[in-house]
C-alpha cells in the first residue's frame, strides 16, 4: 500500500470533515478492484469513491474470469466490489475462488438486487459483506474503509450446497434487453450521474 500525497477530498457536500482529514493524511490508501460488467457504471463508481480520500480505485474487469485471471498472477487489493449477475457469468460463483487466491482481500458484493438468499450464500463462501449500489456513496466509501462491521469468521460457516447462476431465482434476474439497460440499472446510473457532476 502506498500513502495518500493528495489532499482530503470533500464531502458530497463540498464541505471537508476534521476527520476525513486526518483519516487522510495518517492512512494509506485502501485499493479497490471493481467488477461489474457495465462499463459506464464502473467509471462512474470509480471516480466517486476516489472523489471521497482514503480510496483508489484504479483496476476494473468486466467479468469474474478477468479478474481471477489477474489474481493468478499478481497480489490482491485491499477490497473487491463484485457484483452478481454479469451476463453469463454469476458474481457468486467467483468468491470461492477468490478468497482461495487471496485470503486477506475483503470481497463486498455490489449488486442492484437484495436477494436473502444470495447474501447468505456470499457471506458463506467467504464475501465481507453485500452493498447495493442504490446505497449512498459515502455510505459504501465507509464500508470499504472500516472492516470493523464485517461478519464474524465462522459466523455463515454452515454451508448450503452450492447454487448454480442457472438455479438463482429468476424473479431477481437481471436480464437487460438489446441495447438498454435494466430498470434498476438505470435508476442507480441515474442517481450516481447527479453525484458526478
Amino acid at each position: 500500500m502506498h500513502e495518500a500525497s493528495t489532499p482530503a477530498a470533500p464531502s458530497p457536500s463540498g464541505t471537508m470533515t476534521g476527520a476525513s482529514v486526518s483519516t487522510q493524511a495518517s492512512a494509506p490508501n485502501v485499493r479497490v478492484w471493481l467488477v461489474d460488467d457495465n462499463d459506464q457504471l464502473r467509471t462512474m463508481v470509480a471516480d466517486l469513491l476516489t472523489q471521497f480520500g482514503g480510496i483508489d480505485c484504479a483496476r476494473h474487469f468486466s467479468s469474474p474470469d478477468a479478474l481471477l485471471s489477474e489474481l493468478a498472477s499478481k497480489p490482491g487489493p485491499d477490497v473487491i466490489l463484485l457484483d452478481v449477475q454479469m451476463g453469463d457469468r454469476n458474481g457468486l460463483d467467483a468468491v470461492r475462488p477468490i478468497k482461495s487466491l487471496t485470503r486477506s482481500t475483503r470481497v463486498l458484493m455490489f449488486t442492484t438486487c437484495f436477494n436473502p438468499e444470495w447474501r447468505e450464500r456470499a457471506l458463506g463462501d467467504g464475501a465481507s459483506g453485500y452493498l447495493l449500489k442504490s446505497e449512498a456513496m459515502e455510505k459504501v466509501a465507509a464500508r470499504i474503509r472500516c472492516p470493523a462491521n464485517d461478519p464474524a469468521p465462522g459466523l455463515y460457516s454452515r454451508r448450503r450446497p452450492t447454487v448454480s447462476a442457472a438455479a438463482l431465482p429468476r424473479r431477481h434476474a437481471i436480464k437487460p434487453a438489446a441495447g438498454s439497460h435494466p430498470h434498476l440499472l438505470r435508476r442507480t446510473i441515474k442517481a450516481l450521474r447527479s453525484l458526478w457532476n
